[in-house]
């Protein structure tokens, strides 16, 4: 008789491939043991966790993810962001993404939207997935959202923002209204009074709002009235912050700065004064925020709010894994600094 598949002792079938019984048979420990050092490597010693790594590499296990998320055991923290276009986002998840790995832990991200209905939508699915922890990138509106949230039972942070409303769990960031009233009161100081404000659009983002109040602050304690149509919402493109600078300077012939709540914004808007001929900031002054990496190698040079948002990342996951780890208090507030750069293009 010939053998079949899988009839020889010494072959693997599929299921044996993928199986963590046939890791433990292979090494000699029982399958709890592969478990815990996939899924809790702290509870297995080093070298047992290292026969079952060398056994995985082997044979080409892949382990199930979902079952593990399932159990309750996922080592996954899951986040909330909103369009990945915004080079600040960008840098905050990577932040993120290193910490996780360091950690021993996956990142599972959702791309939402400014609307209660897309948050609430994508917070829905990422608790489906049972994460260890969530990290949202802006205070969470949804009430319902909230509600489920606390219902999940896993530590929360909400990212970027300190102030404006009591978070959920734990807030790592820094306070946007004092960035915003910083630069402000930077570029009146060097003897700007008509000062406009550009931005994103603003509704349901928390950290615009408080950009946006901060630059009014600034404006009412320096006694400059903010005059109608000094203000600008468009798309986070560098067409978008070009197309500002048009509208503003002919509404205002007479405004000799702006504040862009985006580097992305302001360079477009550099750009543009140099295919009109326009010197920067000799006919008007440019400011950003954010300082990302072309700041500082544009011409002239961008004048702009330094956030570090890839240690803002960082530190969310770090909250998180504190928690999780029941490493003693974890503060519910945790702000960071921030820093006016200021370069040649104000």
């Amino acid at each position: 008789m010939t053998d079949g598949p899988g009839d020889d002792p010494g072959e693997d079938t599929p299921s044996q491939r993928l199986g963590v019984r046939e890791i433990a048979r292979r090494i000699g420990v029982a399958p709890i043991t592969v478990s815990r050092s996939l899924s809790n490597p702290g509870r297995v010693s080093a070298e047992t966790r290292a026969r079952v790594l060398e056994a995985i590499e082997q044979i080409g296990f892949v382990p199930n993810q979902l079952a593990s998320s399932m159990r309750g055991n996922g080592r996954m923290i899951g986040t909330v962001v909103p369009p990945l276009i915004n080079s600040g986002i960008a840098e905050q998840v990577q932040g993120m993404s290193d910490e996780c790995h360091e950690g021993g832990y996956s990142m599972l991200l959702v791309q939402g939207e400014f609307t209660q209905e897309a948050e609430e939508k994508a917070i829905r699915t990422l608790l489906g997935w049972r994460p260890a922890g969530m990290i949202l990138q802006s205070f969470v509106q949804s009430e319902t959202a909230r509600a489920l949230l606390k219902g999940s039972g896993a530590p929360v942070v909400e990212i970027s923002e300190v102030k404006g409303r009591d978070p959920i769990d734990m807030v790592v960031g820094v306070s946007n209204f004092e960035t915003a009233h910083a630069m402000t009161m930077h570029l009146a100081a060097k003897g700007y009074r008509r000062i406009g404000f550009v931005s994103t659009p603003i509704h349901g983002n928390d950290r615009l709002r408080q950009r946006r109040t901060g630059y009014h602050a600034a404006l009412t304690r320096l006694g400059i009235k903010n005059h109608d149509g000094m203000e600008v919402e468009v798309p986070i493109t560098a067409q978008g912050g070009a197309e500002a600078l048009i509208t503003l300077t002919s509404r205002h012939k007479d405004i000799d700065a702006i504040f862009f709540s985006s580097d992305t914004l302001a360079v477009g808007a550099v750009q543009e004064c140099h295919r009109r001929g326009w010197a920067v900031p000799g006919r008007i002054a440019i400011a950003g925020y954010g300082d990302m990496d072309l700041a500082a190698q544009l011409y002239p040079r961008l004048t702009t709010v330094r956030v570090d948002r890839y240690d803002m990342g960082r530190r969310a996951v770090r909250q998180l894994l504190a928690r999780l780890g029941g490493n003693g208090e974890v503060p519910a507030v945790t702000s960071l600094g921030f820093e006016i750069i200021d370069r040649e293009s104000a």
